[in-house]
């Protein structure tokens, strides 16, 4: 997996280890993996180097990104550059399965939004985050071509706290009132879609 050093990457980690898989990571800081999780594989590097990401995802059944930038970022390349990196790494040495997890109103630049999620987007997302939107649309058309069993996974606002273990999905179209939803059960959803061939090839969104 990759983007496993904090938020969502942690609890993915923890629910897979839990549910009996056995996880490689690709991080730029292993050592905090390896303190917390003994006895995982992890790799130094980070998903902007082909060669790294080939020894991660190398020998494995299904690669989970749950990469992002940083909060004060301004520009970002990680879903254009990092995600189609990791799909080249898989292109060349194997796996098919690939979830990728993006922000909901922003996998598809032209979804049929409700309303008011159009006017959120106007008013607060673009300014904010609008580099972010255009490096996910840029890698959703990039990876679209694509013949692998790929699957992009939007989030509303993230939030910590126990797991609820339930939350609502949805596939090829945005969720209505999709507001929050905790990285315990965002994790619960990636590791769920994995054998789902009714996501592969598409996007999704889930929230409370």
């Amino acid at each position: 997996m990759f983007g496993g050093t904090r938020g969502t990457g942690l609890k993915l980690i923890e629910k897979a280890l839990a549910e009996g898989h056995e996880v490689t990571a690709l991080a730029r800081r292993p050592e905090v993996l390896s303190a917390r999780f003994p006895g995982i594989r992890v790799i130094p590097g980070d998903a902007f180097s082909l060669e790294t990401a080939e020894t991660a995802v190398k020998g494995s059944e299904a690669v989970i990104s749950t990469l992002g930038f940083a909060r004060r970022s301004r520009e970002t390349r990680i879903y254009s550059e990092g995600v189609l990196n990791i799909a080249k790494a898989m292109e060349e040495v194997g796996p098919r399965r690939l979830i990728v997890l993006a922000a909901s109103q922003g996998i598809d630049p032209h979804p049929d939004f409700p309303w008011y999620a159009s006017i959120m987007m106007k008013i607060l997302l673009q300014p904010v985050f609008g580099f972010a939107y255009r490096d996910m649309a840029k890698m959703t058309d990039l990876l679209a071509p694509s013949d692998m069993d790929w699957t992009l996974v939007g989030v509303p606002l993230l939030t910590n706290g126990s797991r609820k273990d339930r939350y609502r999905s949805s596939i090829g179209k945005p969720l209505h009132h999709a507001f929050r939803i905790g990285r315990a059960d965002v994790a619960e959803y990636l590791l769920s879609i994995i054998d789902d061939s009714g996501t592969f090839r598409k996007w999704t969104e889930v929230a409370w």
